[in-house]
């Protein structure tokens, strides 16, 4: 079945010339609040110039969401582009992502495109967690689900195609040991990805970004971590040090691209997977003024930072406040593709909503599920069953 749909959309692409097709990078973060960007005005410690600069450059979505308020279920909805209870994986428990689902790495390949992942993927985790049983399955890492290239890991250990130097490993998915700071080591090799893909320039490319922070363990980089604030907590201090290096690696990955000559051909997205915790989970980050946490389906665990820029084609300095959530993403990616409309995906093609071609609402209703809780979204209503949570104030 998988086999056929791939070859159907391939069959499809073949009539699209590549130079018409933009480069995508999805960029993901983790446990990051929507309050820790600068350019959200919650909080006056965040310094976020880059990702401030993308918001000017083009869109900032004040009402983003993502799919579940917890990372494995979020992450399977934001590849896939479906709500992820449809296949199974409604939690962190109910993994691996199953093969025969298509991710967006899968569909653009179809369209030309050479696909690339970086940092943490979690959607190959087999086993419970409670029973530390849980483990990587090799079988269900980024190469099997569509990438060519991959840089898979969290913190000191990385499954890879390549080496930072961008030499292919032949007994791939190859172990690296790193022990640098770890959004340092993925944007390296995120920028290693970007490195490769100069040989062939009119090949269109995309990326899956996902930093490791400012999720725990909590680490004080440097240079980062001495230019926060000596007054305020501890952990806050981190996760500014460890949100300030992904916001560093973003200046670095979009100068990378003006310096291919690719910046004005590349949709770059940058979403957080779900909410801050917070009280004894605290990872430092939050979501002031939002109510909830991560594990809630309060705005606080689902709202999350959500930017998007291609300069020359979205508007720069849109604030964009009609709720959009992080199916679209695929959606978005499908169409700009020339790939044709598939009615399994939930989410919406961004484009037109972004670029004034519709002034109408990219969606009537929105609808989540995790855990004891529900909730269903008809802007500006938002229904909420808590289940097992305690009662919001």
């Amino acid at each position: 079945m998988k086999l056929r749909c791939l070859l159907a959309l391939f069959l499809t692409s073949l009539a699209i010339h590549a130079a018409d097709k933009p480069n995508i990078i999805l960029i993901y973060s983790d446990d990051h609040g929507w309050a820790d960007l600068g350019v959200q005005g919650s909080d006056k410690d965040i310094r976020t110039p880059n990702l401030d600069a993308m918001a000017r450059d083009g869109v900032r979505f004040t009402r983003g969401y993502v799919s579940a308020p917890q990372c494995v279920p979020s992450r399977a909805g934001v590849l896939t582009g479906r709500y992820q209870q449809r296949f199974g994986v409604e939690d962190n428990n109910k993994g691996p992502l199953p093969l025969e689902q298509l991710t967006i790495a899968e569909r653009l390949k179809a369209a030309g495109y050479v696909t690339g992942q970086v940092g943490k993927w979690h959607l190959d985790l087999v086993g419970k967690k409670g029973d530390r049983l849980l483990r990587a399955s090799k079988e269900h890492m980024p190469h099997a689900q569509g990438f060519d290239e991959y840089f898979r890991g969290e913190l000191r250990q990385f499954y890879a195609s390549h080496d930072l130097q961008g030499k292919p490993f032949t007994d791939a998915p190859h172990l690296v040991a790193d022990n640098r700071f770890r959004v340092v080591v993925q944007t390296e090799a995120a920028l290693s990805f970007l490195d490769r893909r100069t040989a062939k320039p009119e090949q269109p490319f995309f990326l899956y970004l996902a930093w490791y922070a400012p999720h725990v363990p909590l680490e004080s980089p440097e240079p980062w971590f001495s230019k926060t604030p000596t007054e305020l907590p501890k952990e806050r201090r981190q996760a500014l040090a460890m949100i300030a290096a992904m916001d560093e690696g973003l200046g670095q990955l979009r100068a990378k691209l003006k310096a291919m000559g690719q910046e004005k051909n590349t949709l770059i997205f940058f979403i957080g997977d779900n909410g801050a915790p917070l009280g004894k989970s605290w990872d430092g980050s939050l979501n002031t003024p939002l109510i909830g946490q991560k594990g809630m389906l309060t705005e606080g665990g689902i709202r999350t930072p959500f930017l998007a820029t291609w300069p020359g084609h979205l508007p720069a300095g849109t604030v964009y406040d009609k709720p959009v959530i992080s199916f679209d993403v695929a959606a978005t990616a499908v169409a700009l593709a020339g790939l044709p409309k598939d009615p399994i995906l939930d989410g919406t093609n961004l484009d037109p909503f972004l670029s004034g071609q519709n002034n109408g609402a990219p969606h009537e209703r929105l609808f989540w599920r995790w855990g004891s809780q529900a909730a269903v979204q008809e802007y500006p209503w938002k229904l909420i069953r808590l289940g097992e949570r305690e009662q919001l104030l």
